[in-house]
């Protein structure tokens, strides 16, 4: 990835392409802010796990929209 800022349903498309592979992203805060925050796609699951700090947790895609929908990410590694 380019390490360009992209839409939450960007991201989740990134995610669901990259099955099982954990990426250290970015959510923009603004004023040159950021959150570093931990998503995977788990394809056995069908579901994405999600941690700033661990355990990761399971989180459905509807939750991820409502709690982001409009935020800005940038993918890290």
């Amino acid at each position: 990835m380019d390490r360009e800022w992209i839409t939450t349903s960007e991201l989740l498309a990134y995610l669901k392409a990259h099955p099982d592979d954990e990426k250290e992203c970015r959510l923009y805060l603004g004023h040159r802010l950021g959150s570093t925050h931990y998503w995977q796609w788990n394809s056995q699951e069908q579901t994405f796990m999600h941690t700033r700090d661990w355990p990761p947790s399971s989180i459905r895609e509807s939750e991820i929209i409502d709690r982001y929908g409009d935020c800005k990410w940038k993918i890290e590694q």
